[in-house]
């Protein structure tokens, strides 16, 4: 059983290894690079991960964990679906500025299709909760919402979110929205789509 400390630490390991997984993909990440912005010794990562790829696939098992946390936690919430939706889209721009690495990762399984690990990367994602269209669901068993396809919509709006986040487009790829209009834009453009 792991202790406190250790816990912390390999969640520490999992934080630089998505950064590092993030900008150099799979084959460019460095398990060396990895330890010494980890501030620990190459052989420490092996107690924890037994090789390159478990800490690869830990950490996208780290990714899915802390989007259902948040998933769990606003589809919880005792709030009408369309503020639901709301805070949904606003946490998601607020994990590209605080987690972008995590995003990179979950992005290239979600959207791109070309994980490293493809049946073990998918086994982990058949875990990710989707709380667009969970909220978008539940709006409509509510009759607040109006949409024959309620799980098409929610990929709808993740995929407009995806697209307004510059740091996950390639450069000049898509026209910018300003980062202060961009949680307004997607929410008009929501209330037009779901209205009844």
């Amino acid at each position: 059983m792991e202790t406190t400390n250790q816990k912390k630490k390999k969640g520490e390991i999992i934080e630089v290894a998505a950064r590092e997984f993030a900008e150099k993909g799979y084959d460019g990440a460095n398990i060396n690079e990895i330890a010494i912005m980890a501030g620990i010794g190459k052989g420490t990562i092996y107690l924890y991960f037994k090789t390159k790829k478990d800490l690869y696939l830990e950490t996208i098992r780290a990714i899915v964990d802390r989007f259902n946390e948040m998933s769990e936690q606003i589809v919880s919430m005792d709030l009408n679906p369309f503020e639901k939706l709301k805070l949904v889209i606003e946490t998601f721009f607020q994990l590209e500025r605080e987690s972008i690495s995590y995003l990179k990762l979950w992005s290239r399984h979600q959207f791109q299709h070309n994980p490293v690990f493809p049946e073990e990367v998918s086994k982990i994602f058949k875990d990710l909760r989707q709380p667009l269209c969970e909220i978008i669901e539940e709006g409509v068993e509510k009759g607040e919402f109006s949409t024959p396809y309620p799980t098409v919509t929610g990929y709808f709006i993740l995929s407009l979110i995806v697209m307004l986040m510059p740091n996950l487009q390639r450069p000049n790829s898509v026209p910018l929205v300003r980062e202060e209009e961009r949680i307004p834009f997607i929410l008009d453009i929501v209330q037009k789509l779901l209205q009844k």
